[in-house]
């Protein structure tokens, strides 16, 4: 925060180098139907900005349009979604935000010259030669003047909007760039900086130390009472800052999982289904079953599944083979074919935009020496092309492949045609043909049935209806054999699990989320089984909404009682050893503990020794024993025995680039610090836990 007030001080904007991410989130899965509550209509607050709810909304929808036409298989939670679409927002309302205070913006010409100039940002120049313009301005001319090319408006809107969408985003890239080397140049080290570093790794001490770690020490004989906890909870009060509600919950998790009579049932499906795909002359038999999945590629030995990769290599067609069952996961495969077939060929393409005889002319004059560099100035816009390229051709269909087979090579010939245009290829090249195998995969799963869902829902209904308090819920959950689970959740957690430690995260589950910030302390909530695959309920076991995580609550509870047990064992044994011995050896022996070698330097530390010490070890007076002194988790003697000089003194360069990653600006200027600066610096309240 004191940096950026420096930066908006200045009063001149550095030259900048475009060199940052663009900030760009892809989120996968739209909304659910969003209420108002209390009239409120915010997604979230970022100092007296709102995020408008109906906004958001249409920004999740958009991304899962986009997602949608990407054919993305692997969505993630809505939840988790919805939560990252937040973040995006609040992160540029804050860059927005910063933006106008530091007089940040980028001119006309600026975003014209990043966008068609001379030197374009690459992403420009990517789009256009996706496109297939030649250059980013040929692009913008064509889609910006349709009616110079005889082209109707309406055919060119979707590129026009592309065009746009990803000039917003260079224009964000652009700012955000700016902003980073503004940060960048108010880090650089000073000759005082560069002095106290140099001097920091300069001398390296050999220490020889013990330490009675106070892990050692049985904790029953250091009692530590509430109100101790609650004294240094009140010194470490910061520490316990939370940007948001939070609840501590146990929440048990039953898995819909096949009981042993679907496990049978499925096992004789996936007989009758083997059976079906021996007899049968191909897999049609199998399809009949409905629940199967069948799957069928062609590839080359290498890529058959390695399971069976030698076995159907000398297979005949029609082969089957049935693999291992593992987690009720079913596999088998039949042998469709096997053919030897042209794999990868050289090709060079030319498009023709023209009548026959246009294309005929073309093709002629290739075939007669003349360049496609000439062809392209003779027909602008009108032809087009490639002269080399390789593409694998084996999945292409047999009429298709026959025409590159008996293709005379390096002469263009006709490959499709029509009124408007037509394609010309050369084969230049091919490789030889390779044996392709045609392989049917077919797999089954067992699933719960009916009867067994409804069965663990009764059994798991039966356990909430007797324990209706969080403490019951807790005490009496393994006596019914649930697992229950504590958590702490804010009102931006997306999903149960999440972010824990051995615990993979419950999709579907922002519903119990949001249902332990909809009611009180103690309450158990009913079962939420939005996921199909798990039956998930919550219990609430206390509520933290002033900002601050009590003193008491657990995690910060054994925290707190560790930090002070510590301390007194720490005073104990300074009573029990200060003066009691002369020398390292007498205090090791006294602490019943060996004595051990250290390099100490104070620029890096030594992961051995806790950091208090090592400030001190690193400043100590070569042959004079120092201790005991009481350290955090243990209590150390130690004496400097030898003192060595670097070798070399560091150059400005080096001095420079350390300062940049301990201090300065690859520490600060990176897209996630400049985030947490400024959400730091500004009230940033999220409300979705209102909506869903």
């Amino acid at each position: 925060m004191a940096t950026l007030e420096k930066i908006r001080q200045r009063k001149k904007i550095l030259a900048i180098v475009i060199g940052a991410a663009l900030i760009a989130f892809i989120i996968e899965v739209g909304i659910e139907a969003i209420g108002r509550s209390g009239g409120n209509s915010a997604a979230a607050k970022v100092g007296n900005e709102k995020i408008d709810i109906m906004a958001f909304q249409r920004r999740v929808e958009q991304e899962a349009a986009d997602d949608q036409q990407q054919n993305n298989k692997q969505a993630e939670d809505g939840a988790v979604r919805q939560q990252r679409v937040l973040d995006e927002m609040i992160n540029e309302k804050l860059l927005d935000q910063e933006y106008d205070k530091l007089g940040i913006f980028v001119s006309d010409n600026e975003i014209s010259q990043l966008m068609i100039g001379k030197n374009p940002a690459p992403a420009v120049v990517q789009f256009a030669q996706q496109v297939g313009a030649k250059s980013p301005a040929e692009l913008y001319d064509f889609i910006m003047n349709p009616g110079k090319q005889g082209i109707q408006e309406a055919q060119v809107l979707e590129l026009r909007n592309q065009w746009n969408k990803l000039k917003d985003d260079i224009t964000k890239q652009y700012k955000f760039a700016k902003l980073q080397n503004l940060m960048a140049g108010c880090m650089q080290a000073n000759d005082l900086d560069r002095a106290q570093m140099a001097e920091d790794e300069a001398v390296t001490n050999v220490v020889t130390y013990a330490k009675k770690d106070y892990a050692s020490i049985p904790d029953d004989k250091y009692p530590v009472s509430d109100e101790e906890i609650k004294a240094e909870w009140q010194k470490l009060k910061p520490m316990f800052k939370t940007d948001e509600d939070v609840r501590l919950i146990h929440y048990i998790a039953v898995n819909i999982d096949p009981s042993a009579e679907d496990i049978a049932a499925a096992n004789r499906i996936a007989d009758a289904a083997y059976i079906a795909l021996q007899k049968g002359r191909g897999v049609d038999s199998v399809r009949l079953l409905g629940t199967v999945q069948i799957d069928t590629a062609k590839m080359l030995q290498k890529d058959l599944p390695s399971k069976v990769r030698d076995f159907f290599a000398s297979a005949e067609v029609g082969t089957t083979r049935r693999d291992s069952t593992v987690n009720n996961h079913h596999v088998m495969y039949k042998l469709i074919n096997k053919q030897m077939s042209l794999d990868s060929i050289d090709m060079g393409y030319v498009v023709v935009q023209g009548d026959a005889k246009m294309q005929k002319s073309v093709m002629d004059q290739l075939n007669a020496g003349k360049s496609l560099d000439d062809l392209k100035k003779a027909y602008p816009q009108k032809v087009d092309g490639k002269l080399s390229q390789w593409q694998r051709v084996y999945n292409s269909v047999d009429s298709m492949k026959a025409k590159f087979a008996n293709a005379t090579p390096g002469v263009f010939f006709l490959f499709d045609s029509n009124e408007q245009g037509g394609t010309l290829l050369k084969i230049n090249d091919k490789k030889a043909p390779k044996m392709f195998y045609t392989l049917a995969t077919i797999t089954y799963d067992a699933y719960a049935s009916t009867k067994t869902s409804e069965d663990l829902r009764d059994k798991f209904q039966a356990f909430l209806n007797k324990n209706k308090t969080a403490k019951d819920f807790e005490e009496n959950a393994a006596k019914a054999g649930y697992n229950p689970i504590e958590m702490m959740v804010g009102t931006s957690t997306a999903q149960l699990g999440l972010g824990m430690y051995g615990q993979q995260p419950i999709k579907d589950s922002r519903k119990a989320i949001k249902w332990a910030f909809d009611n009180k302390k103690g309450d158990v909530s009913p079962i939420f089984s939005d996921n199909n695959n798990v039956m998930v309920a919550v219990a609430i076991d206390d509520a933290y909404e002033d900002g601050y995580f009590p003193y008491n609550f657990t995690q910060g509870k054994e925290m707190l009682t560790q930090r002070i047990r510590n301390s007194k064992k720490g005073d104990d044994l300074m009573k029990q050893y200060e003066g009691k011995a002369k020398d390292l050896n007498g205090y090791a022996s006294l602490m019943g503990v060996k004595v051990d070698t250290a390099n100490v330097v104070f620029a890096s530390g030594n992961p051995s020794i806790e950091p208090k010490l090592v400030g001190r070890m690193s400043v100590a007076k070569q042959g004079v024993f120092q201790g005991p002194i009481k350290g955090n988790d243990a209590i150390y003697v130690y004496q400097v025995v030898k003192q060595e000089k670097a070798e070399r003194k560091p150059t400005k360069e080096e001095l420079d680039n350390r300062y940049a990653q301990t201090r300065g600006a690859q520490l600060f200027a990176s897209p996630r610090s400049i985030y947490n600066i400024l959400s730091k610096a500004t009230t940033v309240k999220k409300n979705l836990i209102k909506f869903y």
